[in-house]
């Protein structure tokens, strides 16, 4: 009988420690990441190279985020971003920095470069299964070498000079449990004179943007 009771003693233990193990391992299907959901217990993922390419639109900023409605040109920027995250805020916030190049041709536009730099906050996102959706939001500096035709417009308009203005980057990424360095981001390439600030400017140019981001 002695033999018997150690022996359901320690099945007990060792249903209780699976279980245990299962309760810790489980996660909510739905729940807001507030670190990396994908990546814990691993080294911080600091670094990240963001290629990217989309049309422009003919309205303002506003009117481009209704990516489905806007009106789109058959002009293009293209490009490349390198960015770092520096800090951790807490709550899933990140504060870091980014630096990118682009090419904008097309139908209407002489080929010119763009070249930008600023400050980036993003959010670890909304977890759901596998899938994180993450919003991002960038604010700095953007000079171009030529006026796109569109910026040169504007210049008329607003008397002014669309070389150097503000730069806005709102994004939402997507990223799967699969393959957690990877993401896949819309971002709308806002130039901006910033009612006045830059340039004298007010509308600068707007892109809608698709890329993909490696994160190492």
């Amino acid at each position: 009988m002695g033999r018997n009771f150690l022996r359901s003693v320690a099945a007990l233990a060792v249903l209780a420690c699976q279980t245990a193990a299962l309760a810790q391992d489980s996660q909510p299907f739905i729940s807001i990441a507030t670190g990396d959901p994908f990546l814990s217990g691993q080294s911080l993922k600091g670094y990240d190279v963001h290629i990217f390419g989309g049309p422009t639109t003919t309205g303002s900023a506003g009117n481009s985020l209704n990516v489905f409605g806007t009106d789109y040109t058959d002009n293009y920027i293209i490009g490349g971003i390198v960015g770092r995250d520096f800090y951790d805020l807490g709550a899933g916030f990140m504060l870091g920095g980014v630096a990118g190049l682009a090419v904008r041709f097309g139908e209407d536009d002489d080929t010119s470069g763009e070249a930008w730099a600023g400050g980036r906050i993003r959010h670890q996102g909304l977890v759901i299964g596998d899938l994180a959706i993450s919003p991002g939001f960038t604010a700095g500096f953007s000079v171009v070498t030529a006026p796109t035709e569109i910026e040169r417009q504007r210049e008329i308009r607003y008397d002014g000079d669309a070389t150097f203005l503000g730069f806005l980057g709102p994004e939402v990424a997507f990223r799967l449990r699969q393959a957690p360095n990877v993401e896949l981001i819309y971002q709308l390439h806002h130039r901006s004179g910033g009612d006045g600030t830059f340039g004298n400017m007010g509308e600068g140019s707007n892109a809608n943007t698709l890329g993909l981001r490696y994160r190492f």
